[in-house]
């Protein structure tokens, strides 16, 4: 293809996705859908007259890895901490970490019964499966009321870091032997250190008068900072999270007995003004890599192995143990009067297929169909879809 082709698919991608966005506001049936079955579409639709088009392999590692870093950092952005969402922030927690390790325990104990393979690589199979995915989630909750919004955004959040935590607990470390966990340990408590340092220097730029591609240069160098931990196998997820947490609720931890050496460092109030429009900023570069990522994702997917019997059948398993999981949590944890949008909202996405594509060779066996992952995606994403549109009105979670 020519550079004028590529330039013209480009912006046919970006034009598409602005009008699924629309559409998903109206409708309520996911943009992340629409995209998927798009890319599909334009995978047989070059097949059928025999067009060969050759994608770079690390295509959808690289625009998956973007979409996480935007997605969690969009979200932990607007992540305010006070005295009124304490109780919200600590139940939406305890439910992502309560489900992801439940998820984990049920779907692993099926994929050694059914592959009988080692524990451990049933372990970081599931691990992928088990987490809702935030870059799915968040874009979809836009329409809801802000209590139900809220909750379901502060879940997904958590989920993405609790199960990229864990993932590379598992693959990283020996679980036999004490000084691998213990050496984890310590490349957490290493890696909080570089987050910290990396904010307040990050913190003390962004508190100077605005500076042409100020947001440019602090998205660069968070990116270059994550890369390089993931290269010394540190959980670079950190950094966004406590980035991110840190400017939106810069003006209180300045004003805490802790953050008070900072305030001659951080200007607070420059960090507040200049925090809007980077989040646009964020908003729309992550539109821009959403939109990449589910389309090569929708393209990648092979349509054979998906409707393979044995992957239907695996995959409608481990979807049903999924939701019959999250409905037993959310009927013990939230008293929620209406059940099916916090039952329903659990997409598998991003993460998913990125943390799927990072397995180790040593945990890998061969006979796992890759298409039971692709098949949990479509499948979650459209129950999600089916809740959203079923649901009657915004729905709040009972405190």
């Amino acid at each position: 293809m020519s550079t004028e082709h590529w330039l013209m698919v480009f912006s046919g991608i970006l034009i598409v996705s602005f009008l699924f966005n629309q559409l998903q506001q109206k409708v309520k049936i996911s943009s992340v859908i629409l995209l998927i079955f798009l890319g599909v579409v334009a995978q047989l639709s070059l097949e059928h007259y025999a067009i060969k088009v050759v994608l770079p392999d690390q295509a959808l590692k690289v625009f998956g890895t973007l979409g996480l870093l935007i997605i969690v950092l969009e979200a932990v952005m607007d992540m305010k901490i006070t005295e009124q969402n304490a109780k919200v922030l600590k139940k939406a927690f305890i439910f992502s970490t309560v489900l992801v390790f439940a998820n984990v325990a049920l779907i692993s104990w099926g994929f050694v019964r059914t592959y009988h393979i080692t524990l451990t690589s049933a372990l970081v199979y599931a691990v992928p499966i088990s987490i809702v995915s935030s870059a799915i989630a968040i874009p979809s909750l836009q329409t809801l009321s802000n209590d139900t919004k809220e909750f379901l955004v502060l879940e997904s959040i958590f989920s993405d870091i609790i199960g990229v935590l864990l993932f590379n607990f598992l693959t990283l470390t020996e679980l036999s032997k004490f000084s691998s966990v213990s050496g984890f340990v310590l490349n957490m408590l290493l890696m909080i250190v570089i987050s910290l340092i990396t904010t307040v220097l990050l913190g003390v730029l962004l508190g100077k008068e605005k500076s042409k591609n100020i947001h440019v240069a602090i998205l660069a160098i968070l990116i270059l900072m994550y890369s390089l931990a993931k290269i010394f196998h540190l959980s670079s997820l950190l950094l966004i999270l406590i980035f991110g947490l840190f400017l939106r609720n810069c003006s209180s931890i300045v004003r805490t007995k802790y953050g008070r050496w900072l305030q001659p460092y951080l200007n607070d109030k420059e960090i507040t003004n200049n925090l809007q429009s980077m989040h646009e900023f964020i908003d729309e570069f992550g539109f821009i890599i959403r939109s990449i990522f589910f389309i090569l994702l929708g393209f990648s997917i092979d349509v054979d192995l998906l409707l393979n019997p044995q992957v239907l059948l695996l995959g409608a398993m481990v979807a049903f143990s999924i939701y019959a999981l999250r409905w037993v949590l959310v009927y013990w944890m939230l008293d929620h009067k209406n059940l099916l949008l916090p039952v329903t909202m659990a997409p598998r996405g991003l993460i998913t297929v990125l943390l799927f594509f990072q397995i180790p060779d040593k945990y890998k066996f061969p006979f796992f169909h890759g298409g039971v992952t692709f098949f949990i995606v479509i499948m979650t994403c459209l129950v999600m879809s089916s809740g959203l549109i079923l649901s009657k009105g915004p729905k709040t979670i009972d405190e």
